[in-house]
C-alpha cells in the first residue's frame, strides 16, 4: 500500500484501516473506518465501548458491527475487554508497535520451520 502523499487525518485513518484489510472497496459508506475512528476518539480517555454504544454512536446495527469489531479484532489492532472493545496499546502508535512485534515472532517461526524442511530435504540451507 503506497503511503499518503500528505498529511490528511481521514485518508490517513482510512489507509491504515486498508494496510490492515479491513476496509474494502465493497465498504461503500466506510463503516470500518468509521468504527476505528471512534474508537480511535475513545482512546484519548483510555476507554473503549460496547458493541452496542458503537452501533448507537455510529447509526449501525448491532449486527453490523459485530461484522466489523471482528475483523478488527482478528487483524489485532482492536481487542475485547470486559465486553467493550477498545486498541490493543492504548494509542496507535504502540498498538501498531505490538502488532509489528508480533508479525516478526511469526516470522521468525517460519524461519525456524523452513530451515526444518530444507534440512529434512537436504535443501541448501542459510
Amino acid at each position: 500500500m503506497k503511503m499518503p502523499s500528505t498529511t490528511d487525518f481521514e485518508r490517513d485513518v482510512e489507509w491504515i484501516c486498508k494496510c490492515f484489510g479491513f476496509l474494502e472497496s465493497r465498504d461503500k459508506d466506510k463503516t470500518a473506518a468509521k468504527i476505528f475512528r471512534t474508537l480511535l476518539d475513545v482512546a484519548k480517555e483510555g476507554k473503549g465501548l460496547s458493541s452496542d454504544e458503537l452501533a448507537e454512536k455510529i447509526g449501525l446495527t448491532r449486527g453490523t458491527m459485530v461484522h466489523h469489531l471482528n475483523k478488527l479484532a482478528q487483524s489485532g489492532i482492536v481487542i475485547r475487554r470486559g465486553g467493550q472493545y477498545e486498541l490493543r496499546g492504548k494509542s496507535l502508535q504502540r498498538t501498531v508497535k505490538e502488532i509489528k512485534r508480533d508479525i516478526d515472532r511469526i516470522f521468525e517461526n517460519i524461519e525456524q520451520v523452513a530451515t526444518s524442511i530444507d534440512k529434512n530435504l537436504k535443501l541448501p540451507y542459510r
